[in-house]
């Protein structure tokens, strides 16, 4: 009986410890969201969680312990949301990879646009960054690319391995432009859109070109 009173108290005092955890997170996003990462301090983020300062280092850590929880998690969304773009046709793949990132940026404009800024500042995305996450996010486009070499799409002049990082470059940039406020989520779509039509464009084949301007045109005129 003694055995499982402890066993008890010890479930119960870690649910309690998860429950505290999620409701720092949760008041660090909201924070984060109106005032930015610069604005965060732990004795603010103590006050509207309703706990000591110690008691964030205990169950988190620092500003830079919740920056990086912040950021592997919007890391992780991104992830998914690549994955799901599916092996359609190359244009249809990456129309959708881009819509499906302005639905979920939409979500909570403000949190991903001072997450995105804090992800660029702390060179996350960048290519020498020691976690990989460049070379992940850069292979979905490249292999699209030789997809759509052997499906008789593209010419294969442009190499996969050139024209893919390139795409990415496309959607990269228009979400740095849409965190820093140049433009609203339909200016990320269209910007992000047409930069990867125009990169496939350079080496379609006549027909597929041809589709891909039309494209270009539309979102023009819109």
């Amino acid at each position: 009986m003694v055995v499982e009173t402890l066993g008890s108290s010890e479930s119960a005092r870690s649910k309690n410890m998860a429950k505290r955890r999620d409701t720092i997170l949760r008041e660090a996003r909201t924070l984060i969201a109106s005032e930015g990462f610069e604005a965060l301090k732990i004795r603010d983020l103590a006050a509207r969680s309703g706990v000591t300062v110690p008691t964030i280092y205990n169950l988190i850590g620092g500003k830079g312990e919740i920056l990086a929880i912040m950021i592997d998690e919007l890391v992780e969304q991104l992830r998914i949301i690549q994955d799901q773009a599916g092996s359609g046709p190359v244009e249809e793949s990456f129309a959708k990879q881009i819509n499906d990132l302005a639905d979920h940026f939409a979500m909570d404009e403000a949190f991903y646009r001072a997450a995105l800024i804090a992800g660029d500042r702390s060179g996350v995305f960048e290519q020498s960054s020691d976690k990989g996450i460049f070379a992940h996010f850069v292979r979905q486009p490249i292999e699209a690319c030789g997809r759509a070499v052997s499906q008789g799409l593209l010419r294969g002049q442009v190499p996969p391995e050139v024209l893919g990082p390139q795409i990415y470059g496309c959607y990269r940039l228009a979400r740095q432009d849409w965190a820093n406020g140049y433009f609203d989520l339909e200016g990320f779509r269209r910007q992000a859109l047409t930069g990867v039509f125009l990169c496939l464009a350079s080496d379609a084949k006549p027909a597929f070109r041809e589709k891909l301007l039309t494209k270009v045109s539309a979102l023009a005129s819109t």
